[in-house]
């Protein structure tokens, strides 16, 4: 067994300058791809009640000005949020008007409190749909805020949040209302339903809790809207507004590589279970480059195998998919890349690794590497009080080894979760680089989460996507509009 430290990655922002910290590097020096001297307009629209539409609006008209951070003696890990608008370091603004605000009547949600449960929830569903198509339509904005009435909260049977930005870190917690007429609506979630709907329309969408901008909010029930605690205000702005930001196609940071790097796909492949609750699970792979830049393909249906019960690919399917998403590589990026970093959340199969070095050979790709990349039951233990340190890896083999992505920041001067955090395991199936040069590349990609900006993520982007992806696309029809741009699923 070996013991090593991986120290936290540099990101790149504005003019190309460096800095661990998001919050600190979008501060000093703006976001990655803001133009010198120019403030850039956002067309935002508004979709719910009079109430919610008023309420987010008067809290990001409040944002605007900027928030002062909790009293906290980490002031590293809780800082002011700057602002946003033309003086702000983003360099943008919202703008907005009429024809891009759809009011939802009470009259609408009660008709819909008069049905059952699944077909309030459907007809919830459309509801929203509904408007945001009319504003797309009517103005074709960048992004469109839900501002999810409470009514329509009360249906959601995954009672988490709309967004990640709100809660603190590992407080995501869900409720699940048994029975249905249909056997499966304690899968249902409107939150998913809606983006999956929405992808019809090539629209993003950000949908928005009361809690998010207002305290103390309950819903219809007279229960509190979360089950969770918030994050404090000046985070929630800076998580709202960056993910807002990203949505609008705009890019806030990039990983930073080294000019003898080579160009490198980095692909995630992993699997969801399909709506209907059978042994079937349905692959898909999410591309990035080192900018972020996401590429969503989705796979074929695969069977359970009464010997293994980890999903695999067929050698055919396979090739398939990794195929599919290097031609989305290329056709995003105009070249192929010189190296393919394949991370995949169940092991390698001898047909796998069939199909997926076919797929790198045909397209001449010399150099890659596959890993399995999984929670790991393993855990270390540090002299004191305190977690390991985030970059702690552990190499208990060859192949083998554990990398502590969440844990103790010097950054922050303290362990920012409320768990004892779990290390990653990662195994290289087939691999070219060192375990090292691997694990640096894990560590960077934990911190291309769009929808936090606290840069101690447990997953690399390559992983983490793939539970929201799933969640959204099991409720795509097979023959259904899959959009390529992660901002349609987060």
């Amino acid at each position: 067994m070996k013991l090593d430290f991986i120290e936290e990655p540099e990101l790149e922002f504005g003019g190309l300058r460096r800095h661990v910290d998001i919050r600190a590097g979008l501060t000093a020096y703006g976001p990655l791809d803001a133009p010198d001297g120019v403030s850039r307009k956002i067309r935002v629209g508004f979709v719910g009640t009079q109430q919610t539409i008023d309420g987010i609006q008067r809290w990001l008209e409040r944002c605007n000005g900027g928030i002062k951070a909790k009293a906290s003696k980490q002031p590293n890990l809780f800082p002011d949020f700057p602002g946003f608008g033309h003086d702000s370091p983003f360099r943008a603004e919202f703008e907005t008007d009429s024809s891009l605000t759809r009011v939802i009547s009470a009259k609408e949600l009660r008709e819909l409190s008069l049905k059952n449960h699944y077909a309030a929830l459907s007809g919830g569903v459309d509801l929203l749909a509904r408007e945001v198509r009319a504003i797309s339509e009517a103005g074709r904005p960048s992004v469109v805020i839900v501002a999810i009435p409470p009514e329509l909260m009360d249906l959601d049977d995954d009672d988490q949040e709309a967004t990640d930005s709100a809660l603190v870190p590992s407080q995501k917690e869900s409720s699940k209302e048994e029975g249905s007429e249909l056997g499966y609506a304690f899968d249902l979630d409107l939150r998913h339903m809606l983006k999956a709907e929405v992808m019809k329309m090539n629209q993003p969408i950000q949908l928005v809790l009361p809690s998010t901008y207002g305290d103390g909010v309950k819903n219809t029930r007279g229960r509190s809207e979360a089950k969770t605690r918030l994050q404090d205000e000046a985070t929630r702005a800076w998580n709202f507004y960056t993910a807002l930001y990203y949505k609008a196609s705009y890019r806030p940071w990039r990983i930073l590589r080294n000019t003898s790097d080579l160009q490198t796909c980095f692909v995630g492949i992993s699997f969801y279970r399909s709506l209907d609750k059978e042994n079937v699970m349905t692959s898909m792979a999410q591309v990035y480059d080192q900018r972020g830049e996401g590429v969503i393909v989705r796979g074929n249906p695969v069977k359970l195998s009464k010997d293994d019960r980890q999903p695999h690919l067929s050698s055919a399917d396979a090739y398939s998919l990794l195929s599919s998403a290097l031609k989305e590589y290329r056709r995003e990026h105009k070249h192929a890349p010189a190296r393919v970093v394949l991370h995949k959340s169940s092991s390698y199969s001898k047909d796998e690794l069939d199909g997926f070095n076919r797929a790198t050979d045909e397209q001449d790709i010399e150099t890659s590497d596959l890993l399995v990349v999984a929670p790991a039951n393993t855990r270390l233990f540090r002299e004191g009080s305190y977690p390991p340190l985030r970059g702690t890896m552990l190499s208990l083999d060859a192949k083998t080894h554990l990398l502590y992505t969440r844990g103790s920041v010097p950054y922050y001067s303290t362990y920012p979760g409320l768990y004892v955090p779990r290390p990653l395991k990662f195994y290289i199936a087939q691999g070219d680089e060192s375990p090292r040069k691997l694990a640096e590349e894990i560590m960077a990609l934990t911190k291309l989460n769009w929808n936090n900006t606290q840069f101690d993520g447990g997953e690399p982007i390559t992983m983490r996507v793939a539970h929201q992806v799933g969640k959204v696309l099991k409720y795509v029809g097979s023959n259904g509009v899959i959009q390529p741009g992660y901002s349609f699923y987060m």
